[in-house]
């Protein structure tokens, strides 16, 4: 359920058909103006890349309206383990991390796909245009203040920044957003290592436990005692033997965690291209989809952040919250440009972009055309494949060019698609 509205999410999957670009523009703010909340995901698989959305079932229509997209419904994906880090601002809000008059886009699409491992960039949107402005507001005015007294004391730094938080008060729509990148791990977590070794602790014991009884059973007192000390030994042995595969086990994650969580944090400075990753600081953040006690809740505060990423909405808004208006979200949130589109694999095929084939046949024998009990003769075949080409036509539904059939040699069907100006492409 959304935290905001109460209502159910819908999850779609975006997938740019041939000829999309979004090079010199960002499309995507055109729509987001009109939503009062959403989540953007970019999954990196091992051998694709897939674009989904999070929105409420008010906000769905809203997506559709971006032309050179295919837009499905699809089921809530599934989080892989892995190490995970949210952006925090170093200093406040009120200054604008990117030139307000422009448009700068990161290469964050090219970033993931270079990495060879899954990877993702979660970014949580919630309009909050008021609170947000009312804030930078307060802050401005303040400022103002001191600098209308006598002899203040300010760097060029401040009064450069007091300038710039003007700007971003200049009508602009402000969203509180989380932005979250990840990389993964190894598939356990170190509490699964704790709990496994528990059980094989316990298991161990009853078994001591059981062949003690045993010995007590079958075996006369004075023979019991040799036999019981005997019986000790190994268990101790087992015992000891275990907790060192579980050191053992526990040191190679901490190492896999280790090694994940400095290429996360280079393909994160690779992300923000320098530009201002000087005012940016990584926090860990853990997902997880379990549900909270509130003792979990107060202990989280003073340790890891941790939220459920099917759920989260960015509510809370403080100094160092990423704050920010349409323009500097799209240095984050923005769609493939051209290429991006030539080169990534987004889920539509086994090559890079969805490419129509010169043409697909469909041979006789995907057609059955008989008269009652009998095979209809060559010359009705053919009519029937003439009616059959000159009339059926469609639209690709991935990519949108229309397509048609036609009839080529040996009475053969061949799907192929359709240039603009209504040649065959073929």
């Amino acid at each position: 359920m959304s935290e905001i509205l109460g209502q159910e999410f819908v999850w779609l999957e975006i997938k740019p058909q041939q000829k999309f670009e979004d090079d010199k523009e960002n499309q995507i703010l055109k729509i987001i103006q009109f939503a009062s909340e959403f989540a953007f995901f970019i999954f990196r698989d091992k051998s694709f890349m897939r674009l989904i959305i999070r929105t409420t079932d008010t906000d769905v229509t809203l997506f559709n309206t971006i032309p050179g997209l295919t837009v499905e419904q699809i089921t809530k994906p599934k989080f892989e383990k892995m190490v995970t880090k949210y952006l925090a601002l170093k200093d406040h809000f009120m200054v604008p991390l990117v030139d307000l008059a422009k448009i700068t886009k990161s290469d964050v699409y090219s970033k993931l796909w270079q990495e060879q491992s899954r990877c993702m960039m979660a970014c949580y949107v919630v309009d909050q245009t008021k609170k947000i402005s009312n804030a930078i507001h307060g802050k401005v005015t303040s400022l103002d203040r001191r600098l209308s007294n006598k002899n203040p004391v300010f760097s060029n730094k401040i009064k450069s920044d007091l300038a710039a938080a003007k700007t971003k008060l200049g009508g602009h729509n402000l969203y509180n957003c989380f932005i979250v990148f990840g990389i993964e791990r190894a598939p356990y977590d170190l509490v699964d290592l704790q709990n496994e070794k528990a059980d094989k602790l316990e298991q161990e014991h009853d078994l001591f436990q059981l062949r003690v009884a045993n010995l007590k059973k079958s075996l006369p007192p004075d023979k019991f005692k040799k036999g019981y000390h005997e019986q000790k030994k190994n268990y101790r042995e087992t015992v000891t033997q275990i907790k060192k595969t579980f050191k053992a086990s526990t040191g190679i994650f901490q190492k896999n965690v280790a090694d994940s969580t400095k290429r996360l944090d280079k393909m994160v400075n690779a992300v923000l291209l320098n530009v201002f990753s000087h005012r940016i600081s990584l926090r860990k953040v853990r997902f997880s989809l379990e549900r909270q006690t509130f003792r979990q809740r107060i202990a989280h505060v003073f340790s890891v952040k941790t939220v459920n990423p099917y759920t989260f909405v960015p509510k809370k808004l403080g100094p160092r919250s990423l704050a920010l208006t349409a323009n500097e979200l799209a240095f984050f949130l923005s769609l493939p440009q051209i290429k991006d589109v030539q080169t990534i694999n987004f889920s539509v095929g086994t090559t890079p972009t969805f490419v129509h084939s010169p043409a697909e046949d469909l041979s006789m024998t995907d057609l059955t055309i008989q008269c009652s009990n009998h095979q209809a003769s060559t010359g009705d075949q053919a009519k029937l494949l003439r009616l059959i080409s000159d009339t059926l036509k469609t639209n690709c539904s991935r990519c949108g060019i229309p397509v048609r059939v036609i009839k080529g040699a040996s009475s053969k069907l061949y799907v192929i698609p359709i240039s603009d100006n209504g040649d065959k492409t073929a």
